[in-house]
């Protein structure tokens, strides 16, 4: 087999491997929920937990910002406080991987704590 033919069939290889593992991304929509919290210390856990998958790579997810903010809110005005605000404006949004086979992230959690103010 000629050098030109190897070149090919490699190049070839190649984009079939980037074809299918383009096709095994999932992007989700997520929504955030109440994951934890005290009302005595004035705190709200918004999350959203990502499930495993099967496929090659770790599923992309997607969520809106305001309405993990609206449903801390409402959590924190159920107890009595007027607001709820991000506990630290720097990177809010922990994420926490849980690796397994070949993903550095088969499934996912992320978390984002509130302090409630204001009120009670």
């Amino acid at each position: 087999m000629s050098e030109r033919r190897r070149m090919v069939r490699k190049i070839v290889l190649l984009n079939l491997l980037a074809v299918i593992m383009a096709a095994c991304t999932t992007v989700e929509t997520m929504k955030w929920v109440g994951v934890g919290g005290s009302k005595a210390d004035g705190t709200v856990i918004m999350g959203i937990d990502v499930p495993p998958k099967m496929g090659i790579r770790e599923t992309e997810v997607q969520w809106d910002g305001k309405q993990a903010n609206a449903e801390a809110n409402r959590r924190c005005q159920n107890w009595g406080y007027s607001n709820a605000e991000i506990f630290n404006d720097s990177f809010p949004v922990q994420v926490i991987c849980y690796p397994q086979g070949i993903s550095p992230c088969w499934s996912k959690a992320y978390r984002i704590t509130y302090q409630c103010i204001g009120g009670r």
